[in-house]
């Protein structure tokens, strides 16, 4: 767990919505805050986002947040099931979801190398949760290692969270906000840059995830605007990856949409 500050949106012990007792806070991003709670009346652990005062008020991260609600019609075992959304009496707009235990790719990526066999793994259960989502016309946008959990630490359970929330502190990731794109640089398709994004797009996020997490480190987009356009054109470096998972890796992130899977 994270240990709680002063200026923390919540404290422990402080009930939400009559309804969820807040535990602790379990992660910090530029634009709120995720704690862990349990149900008052039924015992049941959630998770609940909640955005900061000043991004409730703004209409981007607003839509982002009603995309994200919008996802409790998915039914899939590789996707968060949400409950509701609500605004407290002081402003701010939170997200109830399971609270799901284990390690996100992200963390595991920091910590060691993860084994191309364990990749596929995860890149199969992924894809079906993702083609839960588009079957209702829903794309992330924003996937990335640290949208990834592993439930109880089973490649076999990867659990996507964060359908459409922005966040920016991961790993030095950099996320953009606006009318038509959330997503990281490092993960982002190269239509992203563009304002466009389809179910393609999040191919080549899981791509570019994968690859991440089997060199254990964030891949480098380029620092100035123009260097990542030119970056983004060009296929992710998959040298030194074994067979399947290098070829797999290839086709999800191709540069152009069209020459990805469909």
């Amino acid at each position: 767990m994270t240990a709680p500050l002063p200026s923390d949106i919540f404290q422990a012990g402080q009930l939400l919505n009559n309804t969820y007792e807040v535990e602790a806070v379990i992660g910090r991003g530029g634009t709120g805050e995720v704690y862990r709670a349990r149900n008052a009346v039924t015992g049941r652990v959630v998770a609940i986002k909640a955005l900061s005062r000043r991004f409730g008020a703004n209409e981007d991260y607003l839509a982002l947040m009603r995309r994200e609600e919008a996802m409790r019609d998915i039914s899939h075992d590789a996707v968060v099931r949400y409950s509701e959304c609500f605004r407290t009496g002081d402003g701010h707009v939170a997200l109830v979801m399971d609270y799901i235990e284990g390690p996100s790719l992200q963390q595991l990526l920091e910590g060691r190398r993860i084994g191309a066999r364990e990749l596929l793994v995860v890149a199969h259960r992924v894809a079906e949760g993702l083609g839960a989502a588009q079957r209702r016309g829903v794309v992330h946008r924003d996937l990335s290692p640290d949208n990834i959990i592993l439930r109880d630490g089973d490649p076999e359970r990867a659990t996507i969270i964060d359908f459409g929330i922005a966040k920016d502190t991961a790993a030095g990731a950099r996320t953009i906000v606006g009318n038509d794109f959330a997503g990281k640089y490092e993960y982002a398709a190269p239509e992203q840059l563009e304002g466009r994004a389809d179910a393609r797009s999040d191919l080549y996020a899981l791509g570019a995830t994968l690859l991440a997490a089997f060199r254990g480190e964030v891949p480098f987009a380029g620092a100035t605007p123009g260097e990542i356009v030119r970056r983004k054109a060009e296929p992710l470096d998959t040298s030194g990856v074994p067979e399947p998972l290098g070829g797999l890796i290839g086709r999800l992130s191709a540069p152009r949409p069209e020459d990805r899977p469909q």
